[in-house]
């Protein structure tokens, strides 16, 4: 009961501080320019809060480029005027928060099932690779976003020109949506973080009487690993979940641009009001914090189980 009122602390806490960084337009600028004032903050706080209790008032603002022709018969010009379109935010945004929340979500579990596997066969091999295979991850880890992504952008099209196979979409159309590249892509930087703190950590755990002790009453090298050693790092890994979700949220404003993918970021980097931006980022923030959570809970119980 008191770990749920602290979860219920913590998403409250949340949420208000979604609501104050929404806000912040307010207070550095108004229509004349920049113009710090707090009065025009706290009003606008208190605007967001008061439309978020009614979320069936809440816009969303459009932005099309629509083409003007001039009047005939003189030349044939044209000219493009930017549009702001305002249309209710639902349900026209819930396609766009399920296929951004699926991104961050199969991401999230791939780069924590994949870090688990190397980190397992790590410990299987001498060392000497494993400690070269530290390196690796530490060298990896140092490398940017990007070139994870034009890597594999240009991996998928060069196989295409060569074998004529498109192993998958690298860019997002009209038609047929981008998934199993942006996948793979955001989940390899959480895999490479999540890997070397496993290793880092593994060479702590390796140093404990328990392990003394499991040896000395025969226990085989894997199974060590796999039923003693993994499963109680496990614990120690979930203290870094929260920082590998905002890991992954911060590569989608990459990757939505690079993707061409029709997801949240785009929408809450584009002008909108301040109430739509504090909805926007709920809508994300919350499902991810009750699945940390979740994850945290199953292998507190796990651990238990096993120590009983």
């Amino acid at each position: 009961m008191r770990n749920f009122i602290l979860d219920l602390q913590q998403l409250f806490l949340l949420s208000i501080s979604i609501i104050l960084i929404a806000a912040v337009p307010s207070f550095i600028a108004d229509q004349n320019g920049i113009n710090f004032s707090i009065s025009r903050y706290g009003e606008s706080v208190l605007e967001v809060l008061t439309t978020l209790i009614r979320p069936d008032s809440l816009t969303l603002y459009i932005h099309s480029q629509n083409m003007i022709l001039e009047p005939m018969p003189v030349n044939i010009s044209y000219e493009f005027v930017n549009e702001i379109y305002e249309i209710p935010l639902f349900p026209e945004i819930w396609n766009i928060v399920i296929y951004t929340l699926g991104l961050l979500l199969i991401s999230f579990s791939a780069a924590f099932v994949m870090a688990l596997f190397l980190g397992w066969v790590a410990e299987l091999l001498p060392a000497s690779f494993k400690k070269t295979a530290l390196h690796i991850s530490e060298l990896l880890e140092a490398l940017p976003d990007l070139f994870f992504v034009f890597c594999i952008q240009l991996a998928v099209v060069w196989i295409y020109k060569k074998t004529g196979f498109l192993a998958a979409n690298p860019f997002t159309s009209s038609r047929e949506p981008s998934f199993f590249l942006p996948v793979i892509t955001l989940s390899i930087v959480p895999t490479i973080y999540l890997f070397r703190m496993q290793l880092t950590l593994s060479q702590t755990e390796m140093e404990k009487d328990y392990i003394t002790f499991a040896r000395s009453k025969g226990l085989g090298h894997s199974q060590i690993i796999f039923h003693h050693l993994l499963k109680n790092t496990l614990r120690e890994l979930s203290i870094h979940l929260p920082f590998m979700m905002l890991l992954l949220f911060s590569q989608m404003i990459i990757l939505e641009y690079l993707f061409n993918l029709n997801g949240i970021i785009q929408i809450l980097l584009s002008e909108q009001p301040a109430e739509t931006r504090a909805m926007l980022l709920m809508l994300i923030t919350i499902p991810l914090f009750a699945v940390i959570k979740g994850v945290k809970l199953f292998i507190k119980k796990e651990r238990v189980l096993n120590a009983a």
